[in-house]
């Protein structure tokens, strides 16, 4: 073991005095973090709800009624012909007061648009929820008396209920957004840029230069390359990570939700690119086609993976695609556990299939696995 740890520090060391690795590493990610994070930023002011009331009543009850949803956030706009666009509409039918002062039990259709904000939407609903409850408040409280009567002389009404709303537990309250979205995502991103880069480059250059060979001279097994270099590259992953990870916590107020999942999360995604760099860098002899193909597929998998946009919002297809890039499963682990409140079980999967990646990277880079040119 102290071999294989000798290996991966020495080669943590060349990438960190590489000129250039703070700025792919601080710099370059830190002017993702800014642009990115100000695009996809949550508004955090309160979402005014649009409500569209088609009356249809022809008694006073419809008019009453409309007047109890009045609040503030709640745009309502009462007409008596149904529009031909709405975000959300609810149809007051034409027998509404007559089944009241019949007391008897009715039906209102609520009809919503695709693609509305889910904020807005609880806000209307509740609001429609508590008219009706102030409604059958008001007739408990008004007793046997005749309800056609009930505006004539009307009581001071009094609140009985207490209806409020909150989202289900482990359910998100917004779509994934902000640089608590962002973080990660550039995480994510740098460490396949970063470790497929650097590691598969180095693999390269050892094997050119002989240095590969060289240590077989001393106490080391084909084994113990293999084994340094996985962890150098894992290392450098991890280096990667704990700069972001630094960066967002100070200046950016990140939130990882559970910080042990999280963690867990960057480590298992960082093994499964020490498997591909090594996979690279064996298969491939020149320089300029590796870096090529590392940042090729380093984009590739950040797009279909979410890294630059949540891919809750992306549309079905592309979302199936997406689960061929490893970066699918880390950013869908980051969602679940930042977004979702989602604890242990429900992110083994995503650590399951990050493995078999990993395991399935690192066979064939074993097999590839070249000492010499």
């Amino acid at each position: 073991m102290k071999h294989i740890l000798h290996i991966a520090v020495n080669d943590l060391k060349l990438m960190v005095r590489d000129k250039t690795f703070f700025f792919w590493a601080l710099a370059f990610p830190l002017l993702f973090i800014l642009v990115f994070g100000n695009i996809y930023r949550e508004d955090s002011t309160r979402p005014t709800a649009a409500l569209v009331v088609l009356n249809q009543d022809e008694g006073p009850w419809g008019a009453a009624f409309i007047e109890s949803l009045d609040s503030p956030g709640l745009e309502i706009t009462v007409v008596d012909t149904e529009p031909e666009d709405y975000i959300r509409m609810l149809v007051l039918p034409p027998d509404f007061s007559r089944k009241i002062e019949d007391r008897k039990a009715q039906q209102l259709i609520l009809k919503k648009s695709p693609g509305m904000n889910v904020r807005a939407a609880a806000q209307a609903e509740t609001r429609i929820i508590q008219g009706i409850a102030r409604l059958i408040s008001e007739l408990i409280l008004y007793g046997d008396r005749d309800p056609a009567d009930f505006f004539r002389d009307r009581p001071e009404f009094r609140d009985i209920l207490d209806i409020r709303s909150r989202f289900p537990d482990e359910t998100a309250t917004r779509t994934p957004s902000g640089f608590d979205h962002v973080i990660p995502g550039i995480l994510v991103h740098f460490i396949m840029m970063m470790v497929l880069i650097y590691g598969g480059v180095s693999v390269q250059e050892d094997r050119r230069n002989g240095v590969l060979t060289r240590l077989l001279y001393g106490p080391l097994s084909r084994s113990h390359i293999f084994g340094g270099k996985f962890l150098g590259r894992l290392m450098m992953g991890l280096l990667q990570a704990l700069i972001l990870i630094g960066i967002g916590i100070l200046f950016f107020s990140l939130n990882l939700g559970n910080f042990l999942l999280s963690s867990l999360n960057v480590i298992v995604f960082a093994m499964t690119m020490a498997g591909l760099s090594i996979l690279l860098g064996s298969l491939i002899a020149k320089e300029d086609l590796m870096i090529g193909l590392s940042i090729l597929l380093a984009n590739l998998f950040a797009g279909l993976g979410g890294c630059w946009w949540p891919i809750e919002v992306v549309p079905p297809t592309v979302r199936a695609l997406g689960v061929i890039s490893p970066a699918y499963w880390a950013m869908d682990a980051f969602h679940k556990v930042i977004f979702f409140n989602k604890g242990a079980a429900d992110v083994l999967v995503n650590f399951a299939v990050l493995l078999s990646f990993t395991a399935v990277f690192a066979a064939m880079a074993g097999r590839g696995f070249r000492l010499r040119d």
